[in-house]
């Protein structure tokens, strides 16, 4: 396995399949993870910005400039928007209201003793080489060899167990844990998932995995892992997948 201090552009550009096509090719299908756009949204900006004030102050105060709220009607504000624009150069912007909620957030991390704890480790470091054969990316937020464990940071809207429980059926990251635990060698039992609110309160979580998440977890990145194979040995994409089949070949759901 190759370990790279790349960026984040560099390594999303790279062919191999990562932890994300993967939960694409278990939600939907092959064809979905080739065809999928990848576009920066709002919500996916605040989201970097959180994981940098987190994981690497020093880089989020260096890297980012706040641009306090204007009202862009008046001439005089509209005047003080271009100035702070000239002194953002080379940096990247973030507005008033997302700056305050970075901030809330952080309040509450800094008095999060556990939470703390797990973004301690190797920060953003991607790694590329072969799993089962198969070309594989994987890039995990934080990375402790000395406490053999990996941890993710995730924003939501709410992180309580239930809704958070829910959010890894919905967006597949018990497959995410898996794939990073067992391309790294890392016991997925001690894999860390740090859930960060984006709305008052702005709580922060720690959350592990249950017995039944990790082994669904296992399954469902065997399971994507052997379509993406199917897929680089002979072309064939397969179609979504259930429990069960009619005799017809319909889908049962």
């Amino acid at each position: 396995m190759k370990t790279v201090k790349d960026t984040n552009e560099q390594y999303h550009s790279r062919g191999e399949i990562s932890a994300s096509g993967l939960k694409t090719i278990y939600k939907k299908s092959v064809y979905h993870h080739l065809n999928q756009i990848r576009k920066e949204t709002s919500a996916m900006s605040l989201g970097t910005a959180i994981h940098t004030a987190m994981l690497e102050p020093d880089v989020y105060n260096s890297e980012y400039y706040v641009v306090p709220k204007l009202d862009l009607r008046k001439k005089v504000d509209k005047v003080l928007y271009q100035e702070h624009i000239e002194k953002s150069q080379g940096k990247k912007v973030i507005g008033q209201e997302d700056s305050d909620i970075i901030q809330s957030i952080m309040r509450n991390f800094n008095h999060h003793e556990l939470a703390k704890k797990y973004c301690n480790g190797i920060v953003e470091l991607s790694h590329y080489g072969e799993y089962k054969g198969v070309p594989v990316r994987v890039r995990p937020d934080v990375m402790n060899n000395v406490g053999q464990y990996i941890a993710d940071v995730k924003t939501c809207q709410d992180n309580s167990p239930r809704a958070f429980r829910s959010d890894i059926y919905k967006w597949a990251y018990h497959l995410q844990a898996a794939a990073y635990s067992l391309i790294l060698g890392f016991p997925i039992e001690n894999f860390r998932f740090i859930a960060v609110e984006t709305k008052y309160p702005f709580t922060v979580e720690v959350y592990g995995l249950s017995e039944d998440l990790i082994e669904q977890g296992i399954n469902a990145f065997h399971s994507a892992l052997e379509d993406w194979r199917l897929y680089l040995n002979t072309g064939i994409i397969q179609g979504y997948k259930t429990n069960e089949t009619a005799k017809d070949g319909a889908l049962i759901i």
